[in-house]
């Protein structure tokens, strides 16, 4: 069951609800990574000081043990999101239902919201350009799209799915969780519509599978969301937009090449 209203809300990382904004980037975490959320702030979490880019870490409710240490990484940074439902794996779908109630309060007006998670990297300017050439879309959802899934019927599976909660023999096309950008004028929508479906810990399939296909919304696939691990060539750093299963040394390995001035690469 969602429990909405956040623990720390932050609503001054939204300055105007985002009308001066181009993007809003929102990464999912766990309580428990603040090194991850480290390599972020020193790499390309650097484009939030941008006027038109905002970006915060959204977490579920923590256990009492990690409290301190959280409230003195948010002194520090001033950028934890924390929601109300506890923090778990299995609450994945909750933590995303959060940062889209989060985004409908306090950031409204922006125009784009990215989701995406602390073991990616993410390159922003490609990103901006990408944004900016899609400008004019609405209701869209844009990522790494997954076309006729099977639901897994084996209970001993990760991403076991009962035929309760979902009685479909395929899945509707979704855009895969690490990374995906959506329009803003799809938050609201999604959020009204999720009380109304069987609950799915699989929050990609759920928020945009599911919810998307239920609304109507456009779910495009884009090339340049890998949403998974690539070889970290300086090109196709610079080509891409989202990088998957990214270490916290490693995000200061592609921090350099997404910054590599000498290779040359073809647009």
């Amino acid at each position: 069951m969602y429990v909405a209203g956040h623990e720390r809300p932050h609503p001054e990382l939204c300055p105007a609800l985002g009308a001066h904004l181009r993007l809003l980037i929102l990464v999912t975490s766990a309580p428990s990574h603040s090194t991850a959320r480290d390599a972020v702030r020193l790499t390309w979490g650097h484009y939030a000081a941008r006027r038109d880019v905002a970006m915060a870490f959204v977490l579920g409710s923590p256990p009492e043990s990690m409290r301190a240490a959280l409230e003195a990484e948010d002194s520090l940074y001033g950028d934890l999101v924390v929601g109300r439902s506890l923090d778990s794996y299995s609450n994945l779908t909750l933590k995303t239902l959060s940062m889209l109630e989060w985004a409908d309060t306090y950031c409204p007006r922006v125009a784009r919201l990215l989701k995406t998670d602390d073991d990616m990297f993410i390159n922003v300017p490609r990103l901006l350009r990408f944004v900016a050439a899609h400008e004019n879309s609405t209701r869209t959802i844009w990522g790494k799209v997954v076309r006729k899934s099977l639901p897994k019927r084996t209970t001993k599976s990760k991403y076991y799915v009962s035929p309760l909660q979902f009685p479909g023999k395929v899945f509707p096309d979704f855009a895969t969780g690490p990374a995906y950008l959506m329009t803003s004028d799809v938050i609201r929508p999604l959020l009204e519509a999720a009380p109304n479906e069987p609950y799915l810990r699989l929050e990609d399939v759920f928020i945009t599978g599911v919810l998307g296909a239920r609304l109507g919304m456009k779910r495009q696939h884009a090339a340049e969301f890998y949403n998974k691990k690539v070889a970290a060539h300086p090109c196709a750093v610079q080509r891409g937009i989202a990088i998957h299963m990214v270490q916290y040394h490693e995000q200061f390995d592609l921090w350099r090449k997404l910054l590599d001035g000498k290779t040359k690469c073809a647009s």
